[in-house]
This record gives C-alpha cells, structure tokens and sequence, in this order.
C-alpha cells in the first residue's frame, strides 16, 4: 500500500534577492527531494536582480492563493509569519527557518515570532544561540551549504569591494585604494550574482562589507574559493569559518580597520603564502558542500512529526 504524501506549504515575497532568498529557495529543493511531500509555494516575485530564483522549480506547484489551511506542514522565514498567523492553527507543525542572530533582539521586529511555537532550523551555533533563550518550541542547527560558483579567471584586479550592504563605507574605501594605486572594482548597489562571482574570480582581493550582524554571510566564504584572500568585518557569525589558517582577514567593523588589513595582505603576504592559505580556505570551503546540508534536512523532515 503506497503512503500518501503529506503537503507542506512555503511562503515567500521576493523582492530583492538576498542570501536569505537562496537559502530558502535550497530548502524547498531539499525538501522536494525527499519524495515524501508535496510541496507548495506561494510567491511574490517583483525582484530586479536574479528574478528567476524561484522559476522553473520542478515538482514544485505554485499556488496563487496563500491559505495554509488545508496544509499539513508550513514553512516560514523571516517575516513569512505576518502571513501565516490570521490562519494559524496550534496542532499545526511549523518549521522556521532563522537566518540571522537579530531573531534573539528583544528590541528586533522579527523577536515577537519566537514566542508562537515552532520547530526551528538555525543556520549556524551563532543563531541557534541567540534564539535557545527565548524560542517556543526544538530548535537544531544545520550547518550552511551552498553550491559554490567554479570559476577561475586570470587575477588582473588588485581589489573587489562587495559593499551593496555598507554602499557609504564601499565607496570610501573604494577612494582611498584608488589613491594607494591598487586597481579597484566596487559593487555598492545590488547587481547580478554572476557579476559578483566574476568579479571576486579576477580580484587577488575581495572585501565583503557585512551588516554589524549577519547569520552566517555568505560573501565572505565565497570570496575565500574565488580570490586569493578577503578581508571581511567582523559579524558574529562570520567567525565560524574564519578562524585563523585559511585565506580570511577577520577585522573590526570599521572603515580604518578595514584599510589596515588590506594593506597588511598586500603588503606582508607573499603569493607563495597567499597560495598556501588559499589551499587551506578551499578544504574549509568543502565542508559546507550543498549535498550535505540537504543530508541533515532530509534527516529532520523524516522525524518531523515525532520531533513536533
């Protein structure tokens, strides 16, 4: 007797694409890959860059109405609660996904989620530990995994400035490496992601401009497989794959410190050196591979119901 499939339900408003977009976007493939739901998606696309994200997702049925009422399972992210919460249902199963340690703010918009009860998926210890305190329900860390652009491009840029997110603090430095005559390419609004890929593949350095916190930030492991190094402000959860032996400059979050550790790499960092950290940046890059964090949702999402 085959088992029927039980439907799961996404939300999303997708009007800029963000790392946050991605991650959610993996999560409904992960979960599609089980073949034991049938999964959902209810979406507003008026995104400018990377529109189709969420096109051509096969085996993925797009509603056009978003009531999670005849749904066995939600999913949500970020302020996807706004949405569920006029219909939710207390023997209902939640599972949330939480990107950022601001979730764990009393003062942060997105806190007040934490107190309707769900089962929560961190993307890394630095979130989980923000939210244990304060979360209605399990919460569990899966480890980030991403697929990770291959590309290799002869390094005829000095330095790649990724600042869409600091744009006031990208253009400064921006000037001020100009001036050092080091040969510059800044990003400071929001361009495509193969842009950002090409540009940190021909850079020998990339500086990512995170906000004061992040829940990971992705930039700054790309940058460790596509350039020679990068030199990333501190964002909290930017120190799990940066600690030292890898091809990454941690510093403060600061225009001045900023400027310090660029000139350290290139002033004090042989390429034989550089080389030799990059090795191991790629080997710390490896271990967020896709595949495995697809491993670890396949895993919850087949005890879901026990865990609820």
């Amino acid at each position: 007797m085959i088992t029927p499939k039980k439907s799961i339900l996404f939300h999303r408003w997708y009007h800029g694409y963000t790392g946050g977009h991605q991650k959610v976007c993996d999560y409904l493939h992960h979960i599609q890959s089980t073949g034991l739901y049938d999964v959902n998606l209810w979406l507003e696309n008026k995104a400018k860059t990377q529109t189709g994200l969420f096109s051509n997702l096969a085996g993925i049925k797009q509603v056009e109405n978003y009531d999670p009422r005849d749904f066995d399972y939600i999913f949500l992210a970020g302020l996807d609660w706004n949405a569920y919460l006029p219909f939710k249902d207390n023997n209902q199963p939640v599972i949330n996904l939480i990107q950022h340690v601001r979730h764990g703010n009393p003062k942060h918009p997105l806190f007040d989620f934490l107190q309707h009860r769900a089962i929560r998926i961190c993307v890394s210890d630095a979130v989980k530990d923000a939210i244990s305190p304060y979360a209605n329900g399990p919460c569990f860390t899966i480890k980030m995994g991403h697929q990770f652009a291959k590309l290799k491009m002869p390094k005829n840029n000095d330095l790649y400035i990724l600042g869409t997110k600091q744009p006031e603090m990208a253009n400064e430095i921006g000037s001020w490496a100009e001036n050092k005559g080091f040969s510059v390419i800044t990003h400071s609004r929001p361009v495509e992601r193969d842009l950002v890929y090409q540009s940190m593949a021909k850079s020998r350095v990339t500086i990512a401009l995170p906000n004061k916190t992040e829940g990971f930030y992705l930039p700054g492991i790309e940058a460790m497989a596509l350039s020679d190094w990068v030199v990333v402000p501190d964002c909290i959860a930017n120190r799990e794959y940066a600690s030292n032996g890898a091809n990454i400059t941690l510093c403060e979050h600061s225009i001045e410190a900023c400027k310090v550790s660029i000139s350290k790499v290139f002033g004090e960092l042989s390429f034989t050196r550089r080389m030799f950290f990059k090795y191991k940046g790629l080997q710390r890059v490896k271990s967020y591979d896709l595949s495995k964090e697809r491993i670890c949702v396949t895993s919850l999402m087949k005890d879901i119901d026990q865990i609820w």
